[in-house]
């Protein structure tokens, strides 16, 4: 019987011992119960910064894609009808330089998206710190990636449409010559226009290369081209008084103004069509999964 009165076998020096070598296995729990909550804060924190970032760009992205859509979508020889005798090329430059202000616009919006989400994408792929946050992370990573196909696809057409406008400019220019060679009044005034004209439109045809001017266009700037090499063959007939070279000049003029009459706008339209529509598909369809879609 013990001492103290307690129950057979029982002692209070064993009892102490066992309850004293529970404490450090309690505190050793304890411990990794904090170090696994320190190790899911720091991994929050820590991903927290490049999501925030990641975040703010896709936003400013996604902001931007009306402008960005509009640009694409726009012609910019939507405003001009090619078989007019008389058509408004002032409106037409005018509708021009504000197409090309905007379009700029939108390039530069590209590009600052485009840098902005290529800066946080390195930290989207995380560390053995970020893993309790490594879903998200892959998430917006993925969004990252989307949003900057996106912007490769805009920024293509984009592209096409700044070196279409560039040739537009002495293009409608030499549009602009041949409305004054239309109506100039003697040879003297086809002779002193026929510089100029043929200039701009020597310029536009160095700047017509497909894909960013559409080949459609070709059959047009070969008209013209022909129109302004028969106008001056008219010209030097005159000035020598060769009466069948001018005959002949002006029977090719007149072939030269049946197929700059005749050219078929549509086939332009269409054109544009086939070369944007897939770029911009892509762009819309791409920022649908940057947006989370």
């Amino acid at each position: 019987m013990a001492e103290d009165g307690g129950p057979p076998g029982a002692s209070p020096v064993g009892d102490r011992r066992r309850v004293g070598r529970r404490w450090p296995i309690i505190g050793a729990i304890a411990l990794v119960f904090l170090l696994i909550i320190g190790y899911v804060v720091a991994g929050a924190a820590a991903a927290g910064t490049p999501l925030g970032r990641a975040e703010k760009a896709l936003t400013a992205t996604l902001r931007h894609q009306d402008s960005v859509i509009t640009s694409l979508s726009t012609d910019p020889f939507k405003s001009v009808d090619f078989s007019s005798s008389t058509p408004d090329i002032a409106k037409a430059k005018s509708a021009l330089a504000d197409y090309a202000r905007k379009l700029a616009q939108s390039v530069s919006l590209v590009g600052t998206d485009r840098a902005a989400l290529r800066r946080v994408q390195p930290s989207l792929h995380g560390s053995w710190l970020t893993l309790p946050e490594q879903s998200t992370i892959n998430r917006d990573r993925r969004r990252v990636d989307a949003a900057l196909a996106a912007l490769d696809s805009a920024g293509h057409g984009l592209d096409m449409l700044q070196k279409e406008s560039a040739f537009a400019e002495p293009f409608l220019d030499a549009l602009a010559g041949f409305e004054a060679l239309g109506t100039a009044t003697d040879l003297a005034g086809v002779q002193a226009q026929l510089p100029a004209t043929g200039a701009s439109l020597q310029q536009a045809i160095a700047l017509a290369i497909p894909p960013e001017v559409p080949i459609e266009l070709s059959p047009l700037l070969t008209a013209m081209q022909q129109a302004v090499a028969d106008l001056e063959a008219m010209v030097a007939a005159a000035g020598a008084h060769d009466a069948t070279a001018f005959n002949q000049a002006s029977t090719s003029l007149d072939a030269d103004v049946k197929a700059l009459t005749g050219f078929d706008q549509t086939t332009l339209e269409q054109a544009d069509r086939i070369r944007f529509q897939p770029l911009i598909d892509s762009y819309n369809k791409n920022l649908e999964v940057a947006a989370g879609g």
